[in-house]
């Protein structure tokens, strides 16, 4: 018998009513933290089922953000399906959506209809720019262009490089998760819901938070150009063999020598422009460093500069690929992946969520559910 505390949500249950991968990802964090979810789609699916399927059906792209949940199948033009959504609603705990606000008024679910029926549900809401806003948006949009990401990362010509996607779904999902279990908590104490909400255009802006700092205070944006670095220790170096590296020393003054010696390099400090590795004069001389650190990278592999760094202390980290990561030990130890079992007990690998509850019991990851594998029923 364990001896580990239950997983914090244990015995909250969980409406899903989401689209692609926003609200979908914030129920997968909660699922994950022992909650019980259920997903309603329509009798068709999810339109991301058919998004990324393999040749032999899998769709890791939907698994990842759709598992360990039930599903209920609902037409929700149809009053007696939309019946059938209160009624879970009445069992519930927690609402997650990320349907726009103009669909869930014209659904009649709705924030203060919804809460007006279920004064004690925690009403969770993703939207791209705000839930005074109908505009329709996706992370690309709302969370990467409008945010001023794309335009802070895009090349010298101007052109926005692309994102990764649902960067700012995923992120939007895991804000909206924390914003839960603060009103679960709170509700503890007042007996009462709560409506909170995020948007991907918020969540783009947070991440960006130290730059738009800046601006809000009078100054520049930042440009991202590693050859006039703020920091030339604190950049990215190519090695002998193509490989890269991100070098990280934050306080070069304190770490000046231990980095000369690593790189072999101490005649370095005779150079008054680098000398003591002062951060002032390093920045005004940021491109003449950035050139000859290039140089100096480019004499051995990443493997030599690994073993070097590491012997004397230099944080840097490897730049890996996503094929490397998923062979990484050290991305294993972490726990950046989970075993997700399937009902015939194979089991196949995802990404987990990045929160571990260290002596709670963590449920079993399962595989996406069918559509409407619950029928209509009531799942609780």
């Amino acid at each position: 018998m364990s001896n580990a505390d239950p997983a914090p949500l244990t015995g909250i249950r969980v409406v899903e009513l989401g689209r692609f991968a926003a609200a979908p990802s914030c129920a997968t964090v909660l699922a994950d933290w022992g909650a019980d979810v259920v997903k309603v789609e329509p009798p068709d699916g999810d339109p991301a089922r058919g998004r990324g399927a393999h040749d032999g059906g899998a769709n890791p792209r939907f698994q990842v953000h759709n598992r360990s949940r039930r599903s209920v199948a609902l037409n929700l033009g149809e009053s007696a399906d939309r019946e059938a959504m209160f009624r879970l609603l009445s069992e519930a705990d927690v609402f997650v959506t990320n349907l726009r606000p103009v669909a869930l008024r014209a659904l009649g679910l709705d924030a203060p209809v919804v809460l007006a029926a279920h004064p004690r549900l925690v009403y969770g809401q993703i939207t791209g720019y705000g839930p005074g806003s109908d505009e329709r948006s996706y992370d690309h949009g709302a969370f990467w262009a409008y945010s001023g990401m794309a335009h802070m990362f895009s090349r010298d010509d101007g052109e926005p490089p692309q994102a990764a996607g649902g960067m700012g779904d995923r992120a939007s999902g895991m804000s909206l998760a924390g914003a839960i279990t603060a009103a679960l908590f709170a509700r503890e104490r007042s007996g009462k819901g709560a409506h909170v909400s995020t948007s991907l255009l918020a969540t783009g802006a947070w991440l960006l938070a130290s730059d738009l700092s800046e601006v809000l205070a009078g100054g520049t944006p930042r440009t991202i150009d590693r050859a006039a670095s703020a920091n030339p220790t604190l950049n990215n170096y190519r090695c002998a063999d193509g490989r890269w590296l991100w070098l990280q020393v934050m306080n070069p003054e304190r770490d000046w020598p231990a980095l000369l010696r690593a790189l072999d390099a101490m005649w370095l400090d005779s150079d008054p422009r680098f000398a003591g590795g002062d951060s002032t004069r390093l920045k005004e001389h940021a491109t003449a460093l950035v050139e000859t650190l290039d140089e100096i990278f480019r004499r051995s592999s990443l493997e030599t500069w690994e073993r070097r760094l590491r012997e004397h202390d230099i944080t840097f980290a490897p730049v890996r690929s996503l094929a490397e990561l998923v062979c990484d030990d050290v991305a294993a130890a972490a726990g950046v992946f989970v075993d997700v079992i399937g009902a015939d007990g194979t089991t196949s690998r995802s990404v987990d969520s990045p929160c571990t509850f260290h002596g709670a019991e963590r449920r079993p990851a399962t595989p996406a559910p069918r559509v409407g594998e619950l029928g209509t029923g009531q799942p609780w």
